[in-house]
Parts: C-alpha cells; sequence; structure tokens
C-alpha cells in the first residue's frame, strides 16, 4: 500500500508482531528505492532477526463483500501470492533494501536473504460469516517459492496470544508444514485450534486425536514469560562494545528474544531475586544459566548500592567469565544494584560478547581456584508446553 495509509488489519498486525518479535525486527514501512533508484514495495509485514525471517502480506474484506470464494482466489491465493512472491525477488535482485523498523531506526534488509527457512504467511481479514471451508484452507503450495501459510487474523492473533517468542513462532510454522506433509487433505478440514492444541501435546504429526483441541482451553499463558516491561526500560544501561549509538542494545534484545519460554522463566527468576537481594548483603554470589540451544550463556550480578562504582568492573570481568565457563560464542550479562541516591530505583547495566572462545589459561586457573557463580541446574523439558 505504497504511498497510503495503513488498513485497520495491517496496523492490527504490525501491533502483534512487535509485542512477539519486538519493535527492533519488525518493518512495516516497507518503501525502499531499488538499484535504478524506482520506488518498490515489500510485503506487508516483515520480520527479521537473524536466522528467522517472516514474511507477511495482509488481505482485508470489504463489507459489502459477498462472493466470499472470488475474494478468497483473487485477493488472497492470487494478489497476495504473487506480492510474496515479489518480495522474494526484490531479496535476490537488490543490492541492498533500507527500510525503517518500528523503532525508527533505518536497517538493510538485504541479509534477510540468507535465511534458510524465509517463512511466508498471508494474514486476511474476513466478515464474520466468512465460510469455514475457506478459513480452514491452511496453504498455498507454490512450486516456485513453497509453503505459503494462510491464517484468519483472529487465529493468526491467538496463535501469537499463546507462543510468545520467535523461536516458538518458527517452530509451529515447521509443525503446520509437517502436518501438510503427512495430511495433505485432512490439514484443510480441521480448525486452527486443533493444530495449535496437537502442537501443545505432542510434534508427532503422524495421527489425529480430537481430544487434543481441548489443550488451547486447558493451556494458560503464564506471566512469568513477560519481560516487555524490562526490555523497553533498559535500552539506555547498556554498556556498548561498538560504536553505534543508535543500534548498540540489539544484540542483547536478540539473545533474550531467542529463548524459548522455558528459558525465559529461568532468565526471569535469576534477574528477579539478583533484585530482590542486591541491597541485603555487601556481597551475593552471581547467578548465572546457558542456553545449549542458541550458544549463549547469562550471567546476573547483585551489587551492593555501597560498591556501586564498581558495577561496570564487575560487569565486564563476570560477563568475560561466564563465556570462559561455558565456552560458548556469546555471552550476556546485566549487573543490578540499588540507586545510592534513591534506594527505591533498580539500576542495571548490560554488557553483551559475540566472538569465538578462545581457551584463555589465566581465567581458566582463576575459575579452577576461585569459582565465582552459583551453581545451577538447567533444566530441559520434552514438552515445555505442558
Amino acid at each position: 500500500m505504497s504511498g497510503t495509509e495503513k488498513t485497520k488489519s495491517e496496523s492490527h498486525l504490525s501491533l502483534i508482531n512487535q509485542n512477539v518479535f519486538f519493535k527492533e525486527f519488525t518493518f512495516s514501512n516497507n518503501d525502499f528505492k531499488s538499484n535504478d533508484n524506482f520506488e518498490q514495495e515489500l510485503a506487508d509485514n516483515v520480520v527479521w532477526l537473524d536466522e528467522y525471517c517472516f514474511i507477511f502480506q495482509i488481505k482485508e474484506m470489504n463489507q459489502t463483500s459477498s462472493n466470499y470464494e472470488n475474494w478468497f482466489k483473487n485477493k488472497v491465493m492470487n494478489k497476495a501470492v504473487k506480492q510474496i512472491k515479489n518480495t522474494l525477488h526484490y531479496f535476490d535482485v537488490h543490492d541492498s533494501i533500507i527500510i525503517e523498523n518500528e523503532r525508527g531506526h533505518k536497517m538493510n534488509v538485504k541479509a534477510a536473504n540468507e535465511v534458510k527457512d524465509i517463512k511466508k504467511i498471508i494474514i486476511y481479514s474476513a466478515n464474520v460469516d466468512f465460510p469455514e471451508t475457506l478459513r480452514y484452507q491452511k496453504f498455498y503450495e507454490s512450486s516456485d517459492v513453497g509453503n505459503i501459510h494462510l491464517f484468519h487474523i483472529e487465529d493468526y492473533f491467538y496463535i501469537c496470544k499463546y507462543l510468545i517468542t520467535p523461536t516458538e513462532i518458527s517452530e509451529y510454522l515447521n509443525f503446520r508444514e509437517d502436518f501438510l506433509e503427512f495430511h495433505k487433505l485432512a490439514i484443510h478440514r480441521v480448525p486452527e485450534q486443533y493444530l495449535l492444541g496437537h502442537f501443545f501435546e505432542t510434534l508427532n504429526v503422524d495421527h489425529f486425536n480430537a481430544k487434543y483441541i481441548d489443550n488451547v482451553q486447558k493451556y494458560k499463558k503464564e506471566e512469568d514469560f513477560d519481560i516487555s516491561g524490562l526490555i523497553e526500560n533498559f535500552k539506555q544501561a547498556v554498556i556498548s562494545s561498538t560504536s553505534s549509538v543508535d543500534i548498540h542494545y540489539y544484540p542483547i534484545i536478540k539473545a533474550i528474544a531467542k529463548l524459548h519460554r522455558s528459558e525465559l522463566i529461568e532468565f526471569k527468576k535469576r534477574i528477579s531475586v539478583a533484585m530482590e537481594k542486591c541491597e541485603k548483603f555487601e556481597f551475593i554470589t552471581p547467578y548465572k544459566m546457558y542456553s545449549e540451544r542458541t550458544d549463549c550463556a547469562f550471567v546476573f550480578i547483585p551489587i551492593h548500592s555501597i560498591n556501586f562504582q564498581h558495577a561496570i568492573t564487575a560487569l565486564k570481568n563476570y560477563t568475560y567469565a561466564i563465556k570462559q565457563d561455558c565456552r560458548s560464542q556469546k555471552a550476556l550479562g546485566v549487573v543490578i544494584y540499588r540507586n545510592p541516591d534513591n534506594l527505591e530505583k533498580i539500576d542495571t547495566g548490560w554488557y553483551f560478547l559475540d566472538e569465538t572462545w578462545t581457551f584463555d589459561p589465566v581465567m581458566d586457573k582463576k575459575l579452577k581456584e576461585n569459582y565465582p557463580f552459583r551453581e545451577s541446574i538447567n533444566k530441559k523439558t520434552k514438552n515445555p508446553y505442558k
């Protein structure tokens, strides 16, 4: 919708995606200048977070429409599919695609083309009497670009209500495609709620079980997963190891955004207890965790307010130490202390390292002689949704 105001559905989708994928990685103002300086436009909404890329095209039905099958065929299965294909073509042929994310930062999204499995999604808003036979259509299967997911906007909204990280959305879309391979026809005869309930129960797609649909009603979204407030307020506390002032906090948000719900619970648990105890004792052994899936170590460092002047030094040292201890590619540290001038206020500092692990004999010796972290058990669960 180049040069025009967003539709209600486009604005709604943008807000949904900002909540799940964060504003930093969501793009809905997608006009750009092509190689020959012509105005081009990507799909209505693009999400790009390193190895995750989602392309969304949105269609909104006019309330006066009555021939639903023609509308679905022309607007969804034809025009929207073509716009998805055009976006993928632009990724292929243009040297640079500069667009603005929801934070107002201009980014070059050309590198999104390197993502191995770009998720292609069409979301549509239809009238209340839209027939189930059309709403249950889950895919457009393209010989050119592969499977394109189809979602009624209400179904997509509920998926994002229950699946709260980019990792989980990606896992669900993979599950959906696996289900398609096993049940080419039957998948288009069940509501989206069944697929979501099946996903909550098992990733095994070789069977149906009508009882699985009840899992959606039984499932409750825990507040323990929600760290949005924390993310919104921490940007100014980042200790940057780069020269980019505007976006130096992006790698930190990425490290958190890629966590699964079980990892988010452990993340929030540690940061909460560090906040609770930072003023109670003059020294508290730092808390730690490690995500094997993302190869990122985390350290949470409570410091008493009387030692706040040492906060940044401690942050850098402990973050490097946890990286060495876990032998990880990445490490994220956060130091937490009460403001010495206002003990009601919590101050934080964040530091992120991303570099190939190399053995450091000096640090290795220090870790063995005086281990500086609180021992913790990384819990693994077969099914994080139960």
